[in-house]
């Protein structure tokens, strides 16, 4: 029962540290009168304070060992690399998915009438353009990865027989992201598989790195195609005309 109750806490503070601290960053911004490039960067310090805190209260509970490096090996690098294939499989049905049937998901951001004024005040350039593809890519997985892997299946149900540890931070990482957006059940499996993906590997690999990697691979997925098409044009019309 004890366990179970350090469970709800956890839950708990995990979803008000998401949407309290976003709120508050919203209504920072608009207070200040800045734009969607103070947005981000308001943004972007909540979120490495959010790490480095983290760490701090990981280290006062002696649980820098999540940290520690597994020696590296040839079968490592190779589920390594199965792991990015299946990833990158994952993101082209997700997407495929999310073309054909966009109409079941609801994407509303919740403060978007905030958002609104915000982008009124300031549209976005390249450093909101480069502080939000950062945040998505490294820091996001870096600390989701810490908080829903690293940490949760390392204090709950820890090598569960039934696979409860990665079946809970899979559906808690699912829910996490259903806060702001996306709050309908599609999106909570998609979410949810996604989450468990990762929790696998985690499981049987013990590696924090390679989790980090995958998911970090994942979300670069989205700007794959923009970054090409923008490296291709460049490259035709400054070399090749």
């Amino acid at each position: 029962m004890k366990k179970l109750g350090h469970l709800g806490v956890f839950i708990l503070l995990v979803f008000l540290s998401v949407y309290l601290t976003e709120l508050g960053v919203v209504h920072l911004t608009k207070f200040l009168g800045w734009g969607i490039d103070g947005y981000s960067i308001i943004l972007a310090v909540k979120q490495l304070a959010l790490l480095g805190l983290f760490i701090y209260w990981l280290k006062k509970k002696k649980m820098l060992y999540i940290f520690e490096k597994n020696a590296w090996s040839w079968s490592t690098l190779f589920f390594l690399v199965i792991s990015l294939v299946a990833i990158y499989c994952l993101r082209q049905l997700v997407d495929a998915f999310d073309l054909r049937f966009h109409y079941l998901t609801d994407n509303k951001y919740i403060f978007q009438d905030l958002l609104s004024v915000l982008y009124s005040n300031g549209q976005p350039t390249f450093l909101s353009t480069i502080l939000k593809f950062s945040l998505i890519v490294v820091v996001a997985p870096i600390l989701e990865e810490i908080v829903f892997r690293g940490y949760f299946m390392n204090t709950f149900f820890p090598n569960s027989k039934y696979y409860l540890d990665v079946i809970l931070s899979a559906l808690i990482f699912g829910i996490s992201h259903l806060v702001f957006s996306h709050r309908d059940p599609i999106s909570l499996i998609i979410y949810s598989l996604g989450g468990l993906f990762f929790a696998l590997v985690y499981r049987w690999t013990k590696n924090l790195k390679i989790t980090i990697l995958c998911h970090s691979f994942f979300n670069f997925l989205t700007y794959a195609k923009p970054i090409w098409i923008f490296v291709y044009n460049y490259v035709y019309y400054h070399f090749f005309r």
